[in-house]
This record gives structure tokens, sequence and C-alpha cells, in this order.
């Protein structure tokens, strides 16, 4: 598991961020987040260890793309989807490729934000 440390974590972070993990009166007065904010919301307060896990989540979910696309679509597999989370795709549109695809999207788009910032400090 350990060399997609990053990406089981920000799995978690989704789950908690569109409230995955909660029972079901719980989620009736849950308001989810969207991918735009769980996003933000993984950076915490944007300082260098923040951006640094970014850099790593991207490599993480490159290269678990690369390694497990198949013909039938990107694959499930262990690491580091030791449990379900396909719930991914309950909460957004497309499938796990569609929704990392995204996330790497809005990575590229923080990272660049928060450099700029880290930078002028």
């Amino acid at each position: 598991m350990s060399s997609y440390m990053h990406l089981h974590s920000f799995m978690y972070e989704v789950g908690e961020g569109v409230g995955e993990f909660l029972l079901a009166e719980e989620k009736a007065a849950f308001q989810p987040l969207n991918l735009p904010e769980i996003v933000r919301k993984s950076f915490g307060k944007g300082g260098i260890v923040e951006l640094v896990h970014a850099v790593i989540l991207k490599r993480q979910i490159r290269s678990y793309i690369r390694r497990y696309m198949t013909d039938d679509g990107l694959a499930y597999v262990y690491p580091p989807f030791g449990q379900e989370t396909s719930f991914a795709e309950d909460y957004f549109e497309g499938d796990l490729y569609d929704f990392l695809s995204s996330v790497l999207v809005l990575l590229d788009a923080e990272i660049k934000v928060r450099r700029g910032r880290l930078l002028r400090l």
C-alpha cells in the first residue's frame, strides 16, 4: 500500500467530503463538497509540505492509471483501493478514470496557484 499511500488518503478525504461514511440520518443534514472544494481542502493551508504532498499525489494517480488501465477501463485494484471506493462514481460524473483525470486537472491548477504564492513569500 505504501506506493499509493497519498492516493489512498485522498480517496478517504473524498469519502469524508461527500459524506460516504455517515449514517443515513446524518447524511440527510450533510452538505457534500464538490470535487474542487475537496481538492482545495486537501491542501490545507497550502504550505510547502502540502505542495509536496500534492505533487506526490499527482505522481501516484498517474502511476495508478498507467499501471491499471485495461481495455474495459481503469481497474479498481488493491492498492490503493483495499475497500470499496467506487463511491466516487456515485457522486461525480464518469468512471474512476474520469474521476482521477478530473482530480489531476484540479491538482495542477491548485499547485500552480499555491506555488506562485509560496514563491512570492
